[in-house]
């Protein structure tokens, strides 16, 4: 079942956008369910209480924050989640392209342009939720992982921290028996003991990596130049 919102402020659009999506889904035989909020801020509100949306059909012009702001902000607690702007102001088009928005729809041009568009936003998701990574820990437990959401892998002794975007958890396994998942060139090994998202790293330093969470892990002096021509190879800068 996919989790969609659709935020909007006038009441009849945000009505007859649910209506078109439950055609448009039902069409494509995917299961969706659907969460209308008349503001940036009430919307806001349920996906910081770890409510996870697939995709959120988003206005940009709305009382209180702007859509563009609304998704700036969903990006901090979501990055996984699909957003697709709906707007009249066409204008505005080139000021989304700083929060990464998958679509950009002129509601001029809606109903014509949505089928297309829930397809494409399908097709998407089944491409994210197979890139997962699957394993059994010492005990026989088995773990999956959206590879997307994991930000680093930590070794602790017999122990692996897992962060993600949403938490963090411990398993009882080696990090070699991960880092045989994961697939090559998206993930860095920076030291022995850690393993890192390519995607979110800011920064190279000569003793450390800063991550886009702000946190700083350690660089192995051993690994430094390897580890930049990986993150080189990753950007494309190669």
């Amino acid at each position: 079942m996919l989790h969609v919102a659709i935020v909007e402020d006038d009441p009849v659009i945000r009505a007859w956008l649910k209506e078109k999506l439950i055609g448009c889904f039902s069409s494509s035989r995917a299961a969706a369910e659907f969460d209308l909020f008349a503001s940036g801020d009430a919307f806001l509100s349920m996906a910081s209480d770890h409510y996870s949306f697939d995709a959120v059909f988003l206005d940009i012009e709305m009382p209180g924050i702007s859509g563009i702001e609304t998704a700036r902000r969903l990006l901090s607690i979501q990055p996984e989640a699909l957003t697709i702007f709906v707007s009249g102001r066409e204008d505005l088009v080139y000021d989304t392209f700083a929060v990464k928005p998958f679509r950009f729809l002129p509601k001029s041009r809606l109903e014509e342009m949505l089928p297309d568009t829930v397809e494409a936003l399908l097709a998407e998701l089944s491409s994210m939720r197979e890139q997962t990574l699957v394993f059994s820990d010492a005990s026989g437990d088995v773990f999956s992982f959206s590879l997307r959401k994991i930000i680093y892998i930590e070794a602790r002794n017999k122990d692996c921290r897992i962060v993600t975007a949403e938490n963090e958890t411990l398993v009882r396994c080696r990090l070699m028996d991960i880092e045989d998942k994961l697939p090559e060139g998206s993930f860095i090994k920076i030291h022995r003991s850690y393993i890192v998202n390519a995607s979110s790293i800011y920064y190279i330093g000569k003793q450390s990596v800063s991550l886009t969470t702000g946190e700083n892990l350690p660089l192995a002096r051993n690994r430094a130049d390897e580890v930049r021509r990986e993150f080189l190879c990753f950007a494309g800068g190669a």
